[in-house]
């Protein structure tokens, strides 16, 4: 019998990349099995590698999913662990939740990974801790940053060569971290940026402490929460040059607004600090905190000045770097096989730069980006 030399092999969806892009939508197996008409075995079947999918069903699942058939084509992305969403879980935060910012923040970080073929990253220079206290004054140090109030602190963190990717607004979901990459040597840490500018830095500041003093976080534990906190509120503000600011007058909710306005924390988090600091009592504190708490400010608090916002920049910057400015959306998307939706959501999270214009890529290809896994060190 004549071999057919010629005959097209297709290659077979990957079933990782189902659930991938599934978890993204936060769908259920049995929900996306109903959206495109088949039976929720089927999608098991096919997330676990055990079936293919028809032409008719492939086309329904990049229909549903809103991905790109070569985006199920692909190898599976590169490790990325769970990290500090382990305690997120544990939390409370529904697990559908969890999967779903993974799921986002998995997908990013490969993003950056194929760009990183073609643009230069900013190298990790971060502090490394197992005392919260130190931890945030060697973070301080190497932020070279004066003393007092952190300005631009989203950008700081960036500079350190921590990779920020902002999340979309999940419920109950504010941040996590993780040290990701085959060798575990990318800090990241995933942001949800539509929430109050005190809030956003406090919990980036509380997720950098995890990954300055926590570097394997495979499990998590109350005392690490409370290490990273601890580690935050030093960074934030530093108990030598905030003492002074909680002491010089009455300690009330008016004295804490104003002090909001300086330090760009929450009033909760300077009130909680002077406590730590034996500035007020446990009784003092507690009464603040019912104070806060009928005027519905531990929810929400009000502002009386407008707050500078703080976006992250440097996922935007490198797809800058590596297709030019302005972006074209649709190339992204093609280049790095994902969908046109998931480029405009990243960048309508991020800074753009001011006047938008165009930079020198880092070599002279621009025939596009590497596919990932035809760079070493990566597949």
């Amino acid at each position: 019998m004549q071999n057919n030399l010629f005959e097209f092999q297709q290659r077979p969806v990957n079933g990782r990349r189902v659930k991938q892009a599934r978890e993204l939508r936060a769908l259920t197996q049995g929900a996306l099995a109903d959206a495109i008409g088949v039976d929720q075995t089927m999608i098991a079947h096919i997330e676990r590698a055990t079936k293919q999918p028809s032409a008719d069903v492939l086309e329904g699942l990049t229909t549903e999913l809103n991905f790109p058939k070569n985006f199920f084509y692909q190898e599976s992305s590169p490790e990325f662990p769970r990290g500090s969403l382990l305690f997120r879980a544990k939390s409370g935060v529904g697990k559908r939740i969890v999967a779903q910012a993974h799921a986002h923040a998995e997908i990013a970080f490969e993003m950056v990974l194929r760009l990183s073929v073609a643009v230069s990253l900013v190298p990790v220079r971060l502090a490394s801790s197992a005392d919260p206290m130190e931890g945030a004054r060697q973070t301080r140090a190497v932020m070279c940053t004066p003393p007092g109030p952190l300005p631009e602190f989203i950008r700081a963190i960036e500079r350190l060569g921590v990779l920020i990717i902002p999340l979309p607004d999940l419920p109950g979901c504010e941040a996590f971290a993780v040290w990701a990459g085959p060798a575990r040597e990318y800090p990241v840490i995933g942001l949800v940026v539509e929430r109050a500018h005190d809030r956003i830095r406090m919990s980036a500041a509380h997720e950098l402490g995890h990954l300055v003093l926590h570097r394997s976080l495979s499990g998590g534990t109350q005392d690490m929460e409370t290490q990273a906190y601890r580690f935050a509120a030093e960074l934030l503000m530093p108990a030598k040059d905030i003492a002074e600011d909680l002491r010089s007058e009455k300690l009330n909710i008016f004295r804490l607004a104003a002090l909001k306005q300086k330090w760009n924390v929450s009033m909760q988090a300077l009130a909680r600090r002077a406590r730590d600091l034996q500035v007020i009592s446990d009784r003092q504190y507690s009464y603040l905190m019912r104070q806060m708490s009928m005027k519905g400010w531990r929810t929400e608090e009000p502002t009386w000045a407008p707050q500078q916002v703080e976006k992250p920049r440097a996922l935007r910057k490198l797809l800058e770097v590596a297709f030019g400015s302005p972006i074209k959306i649709n190339r992204v998307a093609k280049d790095l096989n994902v969908s046109e939706s998931f480029v405009k959501t990243i960048l309508d999270m991020c800074a753009a730069a001011p006047g938008e214009h165009a930079v020198q890529r880092k070599n002279s290809n621009r025939g596009g980006v590497v596919p990932f896994g035809r760079r070493k060190g990566h597949g």
